[in-house]
């Protein structure tokens, strides 16, 4: 992580959290998004974040008949990657 990095908690994608994504992206900060809940759908599709680094909720896909992938976290990295953000964001 960069030393400003925003973590964005996604449980939805819409237009005010990614208005937000890219004020933070257009203020040179370092922006990292986690997918949870139904914004795992989103994961690899057209509807994703456009942000540096983008994670996904394993337990969250896995709920929902769906592979966890490559990029995917367990709940206790969520948490590291949250305490390692110098801001957290959750919508």
């Amino acid at each position: 992580m960069s030393a400003s990095t925003v973590l964005h908690l996604l449980t939805a994608v819409d237009a005010p959290a990614l208005a937000a994504i890219a004020a933070d992206r257009a203020a040179g900060q370092e922006v990292q998004c986690v997918l949870l809940h139904d914004a795992v759908y989103l994961f690899g599709g057209d509807g994703a974040p456009p942000c540096d680094r983008l994670w996904v909720c394993a337990d969250d896909r896995r709920r929902r008949g769906l592979e966890p992938g490559e990029s995917a976290v367990e709940y206790a990295g969520i948490l590291e990657v949250m305490a390692r953000a110098t801001r957290v964001v959750s919508w």
